[in-house]
């Protein structure tokens, strides 16, 4: 075993990064060394979160962004704190930071500083330089002299005998011992049990010691030292006690976070001598275990004392108080408390919203409390302030669950579930293993939703759910992807047989009839199409659009069955054939339908134009996804009559609306390619403008970003003449293509509009965040507005109002609608206003 590998006792390491590339080459660097895990935060209250789990961590990495003072507040606290105070720290400066310690430079409580890109041999080097001391103490057999040239307090430790065998100056100073006190003393007495060292590695914990009527908490660090039975203990003092009045001020500068709290409670239990201190709070209406807040101590296998196990617990959650100074275990009589031979106990109900106690607090010493008044005073002020933030986190948490889940079926929504196949796609990209992703529609739900009405329509949606859910395993993901659409990701995948013997059950379970709330029972079919990874796709928008190939596949095939995505030439070639000559007459015999996604002003959310889509919606096949016709249409010319089509659709549709509502909405077209570089295109567009009456001014022609004007040679003048018929033009999917600054302004553009792909990583990739803010600015110097796409969650709403995005578009606000609905849409708007104007 290396060094680095025995030093690390197989503990995890810590990497807090907001670079992409620097968290990956740290990772990378660790990953295969032995460690029992490697833990990674983009950013400090991510690190937070990961530390209120209680990792033991052997070497702990933190980048530092201006303003660095989070990242110094987090080695601060890491400094400070009893069980990783001892855990080498290493700080990653930006390229161009000042020096460490120089004014407008990082300061922070680290060991050695590393440059950011991080070099993976520099930063292993210094891992194993600052773990090195932990090896050659384990090793070293002489005491006496080694151990006074410690700067921390130190002593030696026979376990099997209990006894102190040495210590140094600084450790007698912090005990209150002298040399002949501390050989007699029962080393389980002075220190307490100590953190399990394996493989002469490192061991971290803390304890309470009494020091002579001066309690306070110490950290520990154990390493084995001088044979099986020996080990060296560092110590690292810990504060004094201070007033009850200063430790509910220290409380109440907490504020609403759980992880700011754990210094005040260590410093509780240290200043009322408390050998036991749990807080507990109850799931809410589940039968799982509470929620435990605070827990010490652990047991000597790392988990927590189940005291709602207890009958104590029980009456406190009822809303009874206890309190005991002295003889506590007796008194109570349940084995819980006599193992841990506690002679004192207090304990309350934490109370939240309404008489129902919500959780419990249980503190507890082996000796009398001579402060019990007090104490329980105290307790009780620390009982509200942890039930409020108890209360606050289960809010936020419920906050985040309604932004992932769908409200109607309860199951991921779209966007965690693109995130949770992007984290599949990484795991077994790194572990070689295959996983599939299934796409399931129900056959004929439209048919289903118009005729027994919405209602009906949502039940089936809820029972397809739950038979879904229950059709796989715990550790496999269901999502609502879009109405009738599911969308499944079936994990760690040995042999294909197992996932085809899935869809077959999923389709033999979703053909059960169904008994609706009125008692009429409803058969409902499904067709399903599925993908393997890697085989089928490398990411997830391939995966997704593979497996839809299949599900239509399935459709082609009658419904009610399911079909493995092809690859095979000849079979793609059939099927491409069959799909083209269906789209040829699609228009001939109106398949074809026109929706809307509405776009918004960013600062009141009111609606001022709208984007037009193409559907297609077959009679045999339901309704295709543009994203499997589109590049067919494209690849075979069909796109310029369905692009004309469109065109003079949205025309008609948004002079309709201009005439009956009175507001001027723009109506977003696309142009392909290839319709660009058609010689009658302007005739086509100034046409349609003229047949429907619709002014040029209300018209905006999207172009995507990755057109090449060597493609086009006449792009320019095109676009121009557009201009000139009072048409805006927009760059649409911006970010995606390979444009230069130049070319951009060149572009006669009005609008830009920023791809979907950087708006939806808003709060998850900071690369995108900063793309997304050059945009908007790169636009407002050039006068010309912007507008984000896909915009989903309150955070990109935030995000982007807080950075002047003009105009915004997404599901937050609305899914494409067909026209009819959209009417309707702004019907209910007029009528709103009308109200409003008569109060």
């Amino acid at each position: 075993m290396s060094e680095q590998s025995k030093a690390s006792g197989n503990a995890g390491v810590l990497i807090v990064a907001g670079n992409r590339e620097d968290r990956r080459v740290l990772f990378d660097s660790f990953d295969g060394a032995d460690f029992e895990a490697i833990y990674t935060a983009r950013d400090v209250p991510q690190a937070h979160a990961l530390l209120a789990q209680d990792p033991e961590l052997a070497l702990i990495f933190v980048e530092f962004v201006e303003p660095y003072a989070e990242a110094e507040g987090l080695c601060r606290l890491l400094a400070g704190h009893p069980r990783w105070r001892l855990v080498p720290r290493i700080g990653v400066m930006p390229a161009g930071a000042l020096p460490p310690g120089s004014p407008g430079g990082p300061n922070a409580p680290v060991a050695v500083w590393i440059r950011s890109p991080v070099s993976a041999a520099e930063a292993l080097r210094q891992a194993r330089e600052l773990m090195a001391p932990a090896v050659s103490a384990s090793a070293a057999s002489s005491q006496g002299e080694w151990i006074e040239n410690l700067d921390v307090p130190a002593v030696i430790i026979d376990v099997r005998a209990d006894r102190v065998r040495s210590a140094n100056r600084r450790a007698m100073k912090l005990l209150r011992c002298d040399a002949e006190a501390l050989s007699s003393a029962s080393a389980l007495t002075l220190i307490g049990t100590l953190p399990p060292v394996r493989e002469e590695g490192l061991g971290l914990g803390e304890a309470r010691i009494d020091a002579h009527g001066d309690p306070r908490l110490v950290g520990l660090a154990a390493i084995g030292c001088g044979g099986a039975d020996g080990r060296l203990v560092l110590l690292t003092a810990g504060a004094q006690a201070e007033s009850p009045l200063e430790m509910l001020a220290g409380l109440a500068r907490t504020g609403l976070d759980l992880q700011g709290v754990q210094p005040v409670l260590k410093r509780l239990i240290a200043d009322y001598g408390l050998d036991f201190f749990y807080v507990c709070v109850e799931r809410g209406g589940t039968d799982a275990e509470p929620q435990v807040l605070a827990a010490f101590p652990r047991t000597a296998a790392g988990t927590v004392h189940p005291i709602w196990q207890t009958e104590l617990y029980r009456r406190v959650l009822a809303g009874a108080e206890y309190s005991a100074a002295e003889d506590a275990a007796n008194r109570l009589g349940e084995p819980f408390f006599k193992q841990l031979r506690l002679n004192s106990v207090l304990a309350l109900p934490l109370y939240g919203e309404g008489q129902r106690a919500l959780g419990a607090l249980m503190a507890g010493g082996r000796k009398p409390q001579s402060r019990a008044p007090e104490l329980l005073s105290v307790l009780r002020m620390v009982g509200s302030h942890l039930a409020l933030q108890a209360l606050v986190a289960r809010y936020r948490s419920d906050s985040r669950f309604q932004g992932l889940h769908d409200s109607l079926t309860r199951l991921p929504n779209r966007l965690l579930f693109n995130d949770r196949l992007q984290s599949a796609i990484a795991e077994a990209g790194r572990s070689g293993e295959q996983f599939a992703v299934l796409f399931v529609d129900l056959d004929r739900f439209k048919t289903i939703n118009d005729s027994l009405g919405h209602a009906t329509g949502d039940q089936v949606l809820s029972s397809v759910a739950k038979r879904l859910r229950a059709s796989v395993r715990a550790s496999d993901t269901v999502s609502r992807y879009a109405g009738d659409e599911f969308t499944l990701i079936l994990r760690h995948i040995i042999h294909r047989d197992d996932v085809t013997r899935i869809a077959d059950k999923i389709v033999k379970v979703l053909e059960t009839p169904l008994t609706l709330t009125d008692g009429r029972e409803l058969q409902i079919t499904a067709s399903l199409g599925i993908c393997f990874y890697p085989d089928d796709g490398k990411d997830g928008e391939t995966l997704l659009k593979h497996a839809d190939v299949a599900m239509y596949n399935a459709k082609g095939m009658g419904r009610n069955t399911y079909q493995v995505y092809v690859a095979v030439p000849e079979e793609s070639h059939r099927q491409r054939l069959d799909l083209e000559a269906k789209l040829r007459v699609a228009e001939r015999n109106n398949e074809l339908r026109s929706y809307y996604q509405p776009q918004v002003d960013a600062q009141t959310e009111d609606i001022i134009g709208m984007e037009a889509l193409i559907r297609w919606e077959h009679p045999e096949l339901g309704l295709i996804s543009p994203g499997f016709f589109i590049p067919l249409a494209e690849d075979t010319g069909l796109i310029v009559p369905i692009g004309e089509w469109i065109l003079r659709t949205a025309c008609a549709d948004a002079k309709r609306w201009l005439d009956k509502f009175k507001i001027p909405l723009r109506v977003g077209v696309n142009l392909s390619a290839l319709q660009l570089r058609q010689t009658n295109l302007v005739e086509v567009v100034e046409r349609a403008l003229r047949d429907t009456g619709l002014p040029g001014d209300n018209l905006d022609l999207e172009v995507t970003e990755s057109m090449n004007i060597k493609d086009t040679p006449n792009l320019m003048d095109v676009l121009g003449q557009l201009r000139g018929l009072g048409c805006h033009i927009a760059i649409d999917d911006f970010g995606t293509g390979q444009s230069s600054l130049d070319y951009i302004k060149r572009f006669p553009a009005d609008r830009i509009k920023i791809d979907q792909t950087f708006v939806r990583n808003i709060g998850v990739d900071p690369a995108d965040e900063a793309i997304v803010r050059a945009t908007i600015n790169m636009a407002r110097n050039m006068d010309r507005h912007v507008v984000a796409e896909g915009v989903e969650t309150e955070d990109h709403l935030r995000f982007l109002r807080e950075y002047g995005c003009q105009e915004l578009q997404g599901y937050l606000f609305s899914r494409p609608l067909p026209a009819a609905v959209f009417e309707n849409m702004l019907s209910e708007r007029a009528r709103l206003l009308a109200e409003i104007a008569d109060e």
